[in-house]
């Protein structure tokens, strides 16, 4: 990952004006760990803007069943948010607009993620998180995508949303099948449009495609 994280800040350094770095991924893919990471490296001229308010909430979406075929079978569950509308991407890329036209904002306040101020004035912008990949892709400079395998995954969401989001373990094992289906269907295929694409389980951590030099 620090070699990856080195790739992209020499790429930015040799940018001239204000850039957007857009980051996705399913959950628990590493996505923000890596935005962390490039953060760090980049000192105090970056703006950090995760996109977890844009998803719409799960106590809407329950209401929304949808159905789809995966390998010959048809099945009928609640929409997740791997799902391109499970997500506020007009809101989203109205605010990316204003990222990249230097207009101040707040984010959007939940009960997880008190709302803050993006400032619009940092030379490098980096939005992070599910929603990334349904908006319009033209809006980044440098896209970057996660994913990992299916245990992986719920591995690591068990860990992450047991203990920080409430959730239990039960619930996660009933839905984790049918949210990995919706994601193969919806949201991996959309990978193919990033400029680097990094496949990261516990086994292994691979860049699969790096077009950024």
């Amino acid at each position: 990952m620090e070699k990856l994280v080195g790739d992209v800040v020499q790429y930015m350094n040799k940018r001239e004006g204000r850039s957007v770095i857009g980051i996705s991924g399913h959950g628990a893919s590493g996505k923000t760990t890596f935005a962390e990471q490039l953060v760090e490296r980049l000192g105090t001229s970056v703006d950090y803007l995760n996109t977890d308010p844009y998803i719409i909430s799960s106590a809407v979406r329950k209401y929304a069943t949808i159905a789809y075929e995966y390998k010959d079978a048809q099945h009928q569950f609640k929409m997740t948010a791997c799902h391109p509308d499970a997500h506020h991407t007009l809101a989203l890329e109205r605010d990316v607009v204003q990222i990249r036209e230097g207009i101040p904002f707040k984010t959007l306040d939940t009960h997880y993620m008190p709302s803050t101020l993006i400032t619009s004035e940092a030379n490098v912008s980096i939005v992070e998180g599910m929603s990334v990949a349904f908006t319009n892709l033209d809006l980044y400079d440098i896209l970057i995508y996660f994913y990992t395998d299916e245990a992986t995954e719920l591995a690591r969401r068990g860990v992450r949303d047991v203990s920080e989001r409430g959730s239990t373990y039960e619930f996660l094992d009933q839905s984790h099948h049918q949210r990995r289906i919706q994601y193969e269907l919806f949201m991996h295929p959309y990978r193919e449009h990033f400029d680097i694409v990094v496949r990261n389980s516990d086994e292994d951590w691979v860049v699969e495609k790096h077009d950024v030099r």
